[in-house]
């Protein structure tokens, strides 16, 4: 059984610290592009449909409450998104990408597609990763 925790605490550092170096290595990149990684997240996010609530955005950036409100308000204030008032539901607000979030996203997924070929050439380390559930 410690043998098991010592090598689960080692996978948690080992994770941890390789999360910090990515995001270490690609944050002068999203700058360039004046996102931080969040503002990354959401726009990949809304990238993938037809606007997202502020829960649906939630769910699929893993990005808290206040930090995403932040995120979303500093979007719409460069014009890289919008918000709406709900079609269906009048009391929601839907988050949708804008054209220029829309060419910011495709110019910085470029470039981070291009860390991800260095750091994962052969795509295993993605495939293995991609099979862990979030809870």
């Amino acid at each position: 059984m410690r043998q098991a925790q010592a090598a689960e605490a080692s996978l948690i550092r080992a994770l941890t610290r390789t999360a910090r170096a990515v995001t270490l290595r690609i944050e002068p990149l999203l700058k360039e592009e004046g996102l931080s990684l969040d503002g990354w997240l959401v726009l990949d996010a809304l990238a993938g449909g037809d606007g997202l609530t502020m829960t649906e955005l939630a769910g699929h950036t893993l990005v808290t409450g206040p930090t995403l409100t932040r995120v979303v308000d500093r979007l719409v204030t460069t014009a890289a998104a919008y918000r709406e008032v709900d079609a269906e539901d009048r009391r929601r607000v839907r988050v949708y990408l804008a054209p220029r979030g829309r060419s910011a996203h495709q110019r910085a997924t470029a470039r981070l597609a291009e860390v991800e070929r260095e750091l994962d050439p052969d795509g295993g380390v993605l495939a293995k990763l991609s099979d862990v559930e979030v809870e």
